[in-house]
């Protein structure tokens, strides 16, 4: 029986029991593939849905990538009722446990579909959330980055967050990190252990907020492109690299900038790159 569920599971500190027992009465097995994985702890989801209140109060639309049974869905949705939430979920299996979330809660919507697929169609809603499924994190990351929303509070894996925050020179810095850094203001929150969550995965999570600081448009485009060949000479000399990634280009430009010449690609900075992305803009302009 779903109908009851939002309440019993807003009130019952035995978040375990509630989703065990919910996915037991509704036949569901969850699939490995889909990484299909859910926050059973209350004081978490709290958190999450005040920090969706405290960073967007503003703000009157939410969307929710990866809803499943609706566990973070209830939460946002009772403690910001002035917000439409618009729960994504590619799994038609929930679809029943969510339309019963929507008859508990006026200010929920659903759609069952794909959220790279729904996303970039996204007008309207300013901030993304969401535990995001981790075999896709990565083009869910990009994908978000290249639409319209000015937030994303998102929980990925704990290791993934660290690559999003790391700073030149480290070891998780790549172009993920400059891709993100470039378009948004990136915040570690809080990190959440394993035990959090049901079922338990390999690896800790980790909520983070990315800020939007700029659009994704020509210039953002065209250092995705250039990242994503300088970071494969990862570890060669910016040089080399260069020579390799900026043929056709007047690379004599760039030797005004001595001072990044010889440093890895890994120790270039998010700003040295889009100086690079700058300069690659103008030359194409001219021509």
């Amino acid at each position: 029986m779903v109908t009851n569920f939002s309440s019993t599971f807003l009130s019952e500190r035995n978040l375990y029991k509630v989703v065990k027992q919910l996915l037991s009465d509704e036949g569901i097995r969850l699939k490995k593939k889909l990484s299909q994985t859910f926050l059973i702890d209350r004081e978490e989801l709290e958190y999450i849905s005040n920090k969706v209140k405290e960073s967007a109060p503003n703000y009157c639309c939410v969307v929710e990538v990866g809803a499943g049974i609706g566990n973070l869905t209830s939460y946002v949705a009772a403690l910001n009722s002035d917000k439409i939430v618009i729960a994504i979920e590619v799994d038609k299996r929930f679809a029943k446990i969510l339309k019963a979330l929507q008859e508990e809660f006026p200010n929920i919507d659903i759609v069952i579909g794909d959220a790279l697929k729904i996303i970039p169609s996204m007008r309207g809603c300013s901030i993304v959330i969401g535990n995001l499924p981790y075999h896709i994190t990565s083009s869910l990351l990009v994908t978000i980055a290249k639409s319209s929303f000015d937030l994303a509070l998102i929980t990925v894996q704990k290791e993934v967050a660290e690559r999003i925050v790391s700073k030149a020179g480290d070891k998780s810095y790549g172009k993920i990190t400059v891709f993100l850094q470039h378009l948004f203001e990136v915040n570690y929150i809080k990190t959440i252990p394993q035990y959090k969550f049901y079922p338990k995965p390999c690896v800790d999570s980790a909520v983070i907020l990315l800020k939007r600081k700029k659009s994704y448009d020509t210039i953002a485009q065209l250092l995705e492109h250039l990242i994503k060949c300088l970071f494969s000479f990862r570890r060669k000399t910016v040089g080399k690299a260069i020579k390799n990634c900026l043929k056709g280009f007047r690379i004599s430009e760039l030797y005004r900038f001595q001072e990044i010449w010889k440093k890895r690609v890994y120790q270039l900075s998010v700003e040295e790159l889009e100086k690079i992305a700058y300069i690659i803009a103008n030359q194409k302009t001219r021509k």
